[in-house]
């Protein structure tokens, strides 16, 4: 048998060792090939975040994402990579939804994933229909001019609405499925502007001759729309002294619990045993003599009042004095104390105000008859519609209520009076001879005169002298107005 000799490979050996080396060589550079392949990252351009959160409903689209590979010695510039988007999120519906980027590559994958989360934190819109009546009355139940409700996941919410009243305030609350709560008011105008009604029993004008009988309280009632009987709340004011022969006026006042208020009045006349009222001793009315100047001031008192007071006391001549309230109300104290009648003309003498109603003109004239029975100690129940009751201005604010007027003032006990005779002193002079010539022209051939004049023109105030030395030469007798004078009543023209 041979052996090979010491320090000598065999060449089977060689051959082994050869073997050996190559697959070792092999082995490496595999190695070092997957450790440069595994190296490679991908970096993703234009991910979310891990969690992204949207309004349902709203428009959402997945961003753009594109993708590189590189490595340490391949791909150092980047190699694009075509991404593939996987799921979908449905912003119809509130929910989480899944979406996933994914890229392959030589021996590699990657993905990335983005949780959107679909909601819904919108309220859903409560919509009112207008409310377009004045008032509601209280205590009935509320005729909801109505309502919708709409969300914008759950759609029409109308049936879940739940309307609560308190007060005057109406609530009205929705919740949608997603808890999102939406609340709407509206103010209610519950009011009752309807005044009470006063009835009185009997006549409302009682005249009787002193001796032969005596006035008792014939009796009255009130109601009111909601309140119902309220007899008992009408105050009564006023009294009548069955043995004095005058003129007298009662005062029914009632308010109702939302402080509407309703005044009627009954007048009372007692005449002397000769049938006269004292005052009216000379009335053409009484002895059918004729030739009356009824002398009326309107829109006082003024500076001008107290001139004119002292040339009616310097003749003994009575007139008649359509009060507003003025700076000098103390002058009507003054006109009552020395024989002359007052009555009443506007507490404001706005036609924007008091003829916007029937309510807003009696609350004027009310107003102003209280500031008369502080001054008089009495109230007035003659008046003069500013304008006369023939004025058309009215008409703007309200059609139709002169005519309405001229019957209401006549219910409540009130007489009113126009003129027959204008002075032109309210826009056709202000010359006081031409005053002087209006009046005693006017007053020429009648048999009763009211004179119409304004004690707050001094130029008017000036020509009344000479208008009385005019009327007393001719045999005419100057009477303040009362009950029972001549209304000169105008042709309602509203």
């Amino acid at each position: 048998m041979k052996h090979a000799k010491p320090g000598k490979l065999s060449p089977k050996m060689k051959k082994t060792a050869l073997i050996a080396l190559i697959t070792l060589a092999v082995l490496a550079a595999a190695a070092l090939t997957l450790h440069f392949v595994n190296d490679r990252q991908v970096e993703f351009i234009g991910l979310p975040a891990e969690r992204v959160t949207v309004e349902c409903g709203s428009d959402y689209a997945p961003p753009e994402v594109t993708a590189e590979l590189r490595g340490n010695i391949f791909d150092r510039e980047g190699t694009p990579l075509e991404v593939e988007l996987e799921g979908e999120a449905d912003t119809a519906k509130v929910g989480e939804y899944e979406l996933t980027w994914s890229v392959s590559y030589f021996l590699g994958s990657q993905s990335r994933s983005c949780v959107v989360e679909v909601v819904d934190t919108t309220p859903p819109v409560i919509t009112l229909t207008p409310e377009e009546r004045e008032y509601v009355l209280p205590g009935t139940d509320y005729d909801d001019p109505g309502y919708s409700a709409v969300d914008t996941v759950d759609g029409d919410l109308t049936a879940a609405v739940v309307r609560v009243i308190e007060d005057k305030i109406a609530t009205y609350t929705v919740t949608d499925s997603s808890g999102n709560v939406a609340t709407a008011t509206r103010e209610i105008p519950f009011d009752d502007p309807v005044p009470p009604e006063i009835t009185l029993k009997g006549e409302k004008s009682i005249t009787f001759t002193v001796g032969e009988a005596t006035f008792e309280e014939p009796g009255y009632t009130a109601t009111d729309n909601l309140d119902g009987d309220i007899t008992d709340k009408v105050e009564v004011k006023g009294s009548v002294d069955n043995n004095n022969p005058g003129y007298y006026t009662i005062r029914y006042t009632v308010k109702d619990s939302y402080g509407n208020e309703t005044t009627v009045r009954r007048s009372i006349t007692i005449r002397d045993k000769n049938g006269k009222v004292p005052g009216d001793e000379d009335s053409p009315e009484v002895d059918g003599t004729g030739k009356v100047i009824y002398l009326t001031f309107d829109d006082g008192p003024s500076a001008y009042t107290e001139k004119l007071l002292d040339v009616l006391k310097k003749y003994n001549v009575k007139a008649t004095f359509f009060v507003v309230k003025t700076g000098r109300v103390d002058l009507i104290a003054r006109e009552a104390a020395e024989g002359h009648t007052v009555a009443i003309h506007s507490l404001t003498h706005d036609y924007g105000k008091i003829y916007t109603s029937e309510e807003a003109y009696f609350a004027d004239i009310d107003a102003m008859n209280e500031i008369i029975k502080e001054q008089t100690g009495s109230y007035s129940t003659l008046l003069r519609f500013p304008g006369g009751s023939s004025n058309t201005v009215s008409a703007r604010y309200s059609k139709g209520i002169m005519t309405r007027l001229a019957k209401a003032v006549e219910e409540r006990g009130y007489k009113y009076f126009d003129w027959n005779v204008s002075s032109g002193d309210a826009g056709g002079t202000t010359s006081t001879e031409q005053v002087y010539k209006n009046v005693v022209n006017g007053c020429a051939g009648r048999k009763y005169s009211v004179v119409l004049q304004h004690d707050i023109k001094g130029f008017s105030v000036n020509a009344v002298e000479k208008i009385i030395v005019w009327g007393l030469e001719h045999g005419y007798t100057f009477l303040p107005l009362t009950q029972d004078s001549p209304g000169a009543h105008h042709k309602l023209n509203n």
